[in-house]
């Protein structure tokens, strides 16, 4: 199903049309709008109007919360919600509500649904912000794009390489900022990184070690239950290969015993199946894999060559992402990308130079400045910056990259101001790309020969043959 919504650059407080409206009501999910005059100078007609698609972990933990932190509320405002699972979806509408976040119920009942198209087809809503699992990542960007909605897609940004390519092209063919959640971009001890390694305080770099977590092991619970009243297990199936049988192992858990069906944001189970997800080599992978490429000034570029092995966990019913791995990409001037576990290396990118000085970027910990000559990769796991020897990070870049706000604010900026992306869209695509040729190089056990300017594989038929994958009747991005 198609949404008509026109792709007006902004809504200029009265973007709503008759024609536009009068559909709404015909499909039966009219907005209950409230005039301007009852909630002052900050009713939501006055700022932009946003939706989310997708109530669980991530938007309520983080998207939607961050959004509206510094400042952002003074420019944005959620008003409709959609989600297959109510249960999700109703408690978010309370979390909306409450003072610390909007201060007032903004989101109508006429606002909230289990079909995401009755969101995507209402003239009100300015943008959108995607946060469902990996499968329907595609369909719904490309579907939010033709309907004039701006877009916050959560990362990875597509399961296939071909997937990707149609989310840019419909976002470029409708001027729509799209923005996806690598968040690495907008993190100071990243970009410092970055910069750094780009001035050349290592030298050339002859390799860079990316390290992601383990997926945890399979819940104990049933592989098959009676689908609850209150979840559309169709729709979360969607454009998957193949229908499966409910369970909460497979989707998300709706709790145990006594909290059976009641709000529970635990890691969701389609994380790691295959039919959902990629596993970590994209969901870690293209925050460390991004920053990766960009220090190697590849953010435009990709590898000539990919190469994988893994291990696949034994004693799971359903869950079957890969576990252990150990993959390659090789890049034009020689340079490697080794990714494996955080057995293996410490959770971030270590960039190291032909003469062994290293310059090392993750997550948590505490800030610290270049490490003593000696210290090895294990010993900074952890910390935000660090360094193989004194003077290689202490000072500031002399050619300083951009400082964006924190990624989902930043968000909300690039919607207002129609500015530059921090993660510009062929960026974007070059990072999801990256992380599909490592999981398809362990699916198909050989190296992988690729063309990065013409994104396709290199005499390889069988590879070019999965740069989409089929669907379910009814869905996709080519149904």
């Amino acid at each position: 199903m198609e949404a008509t919504v026109s792709s007006l650059p902004r809504r200029d407080f009265c973007r709503q049309s008759f024609a536009g409206l009068a559909g709404i009501m015909a499909s039966g999910a009219a907005p209950a709008l409230v005039p301007a005059s009852v909630l002052g100078a900050e009713a939501p007609s006055n700022k932009i109007a946003l939706g989310v698609i997708g109530c669980g972990r991530i938007a309520n933990a983080y998207n939607v919360p961050s959004c509206l932190k510094k400042g952002g509320s003074k420019y944005c405002s959620f008003i409709a919600l959609s989600d297959v699972d109510l249960v999700r979806l109703r408690h978010l509408k309370r979390r909306l509500a409450a003072k610390d976040m909007q201060g007032r119920d903004l989101v109508s009942e006429a606002r909230c649904s289990q079909d995401y198209r009755r969101l995507l087809a209402d003239p009100a809503l300015d943008g959108v912000l995607i946060a469902v699992p990996d499968h329907w990542h595609a369909q719904m960007a490309v579907e939010a794009c033709r309907a004039g909605k701006d877009v916050f897609l959560q990362k990875p940004m597509a399961m296939t390489i071909g997937e990707g390519r149609a989310i840019v092209d419909a976002a470029k063919k409708y001027n729509r900022i799209l923005r996806t959640g690598t968040q690495e971009r907008t993190e100071e001890n990243f970009i410092h990184a970055v910069e750094c390694v780009r001035e050349g305080r290592i030298g050339k770099v002859v390799r860079v070690e990316v390290g992601v977590p383990d997926d945890p092991r399979e819940y104990d619970l049933p592989v098959e239950e009676p689908v609850p009243e209150d979840f559309d297990w169709n729709m979360w199936q969607g454009p998957a290969p193949c229908e499966a049988p409910y369970s909460r192992l497979r989707s998300h858990n709706r709790g145990v015993g006594r909290d059976a069906g009641k709000v529970n944001f635990a890691r969701g189970g389609w994380m790691t199946i295959q039919a959902y997800d990629m596993g970590m080599i994209a969901n870690w992978g293209a925050h460390h894999l991004d920053t990766a490429q960009r220090g190697l000034g590849e953010e435009l570029g990709g590898p000539v060559s990919v190469e994988g092995t893994c291990e696949y966990p034994k004693g799971r019913r359903i869950w079957d992402v890969h576990g252990e791995c150990d993959i390659t990409w090789t890049y034009a001037s020689g340079a490697k990308i080794r990714l494996g576990s955080t057995r293996k290396y410490p959770c971030g990118v270590r960039f190291i130079g032909e003469k062994g000085d290293w310059i090392f970027c993750g997550f948590a910990g505490r800030q610290t400045k270049s490490d003593p000559a000696g210290v090895s990769a294990d010993k900074v796991s952890g910390m935000p910056i660090a360094a193989s020897r004194r003077g290689l990070i202490e000072d500031p870049a002399s050619k300083p990259l951009p400082r964006p706000m924190e990624h989902n604010r930043e968000w909300i900026e690039e919607m207002r101001t129609r500015g530059p992306l921090a993660m510009p869209l062929e960026e974007a695509q070059r990072t999801s790309v990256t992380c599909i040729l490592g999981y398809m190089a362990m699916k198909l056990g050989r190296k992988l020969a690729w063309d990065a300017k013409n994104e396709k594989f290199i005499d390889d038929a069988k590879a070019n043959a999965m740069m989409f994958r089929e669907s379910r009747p009814g869905f996709g991005i080519k149904s």
